[in-house]
């Protein structure tokens, strides 16, 4: 039981998290390194962003 709830709150922390970064504009999303791209890979559970790729900034 105590793992299921542990589930339902870091889902929907996870959501949250998701929810505001999405109301972020594309350049300050590129300033901390992130696309939507990366937000939507890291929602499905696929991999992270950092996983992926390390970008450099030019």
């Amino acid at each position: 039981m105590t793992s299921y709830l542990s589930t339902l709150f870091r889902r929907s922390a996870e959501r949250k998290t998701f929810s505001e970064l999405m109301k972020l504009g594309d350049r300050l999303l590129r300033d901390i390194g992130l696309t939507r791209g990366d937000l939507h890979t890291m929602m499905s559970g696929s991999r992270t962003a950092h996983a992926r790729k390390v970008r450099v900034h030019e």
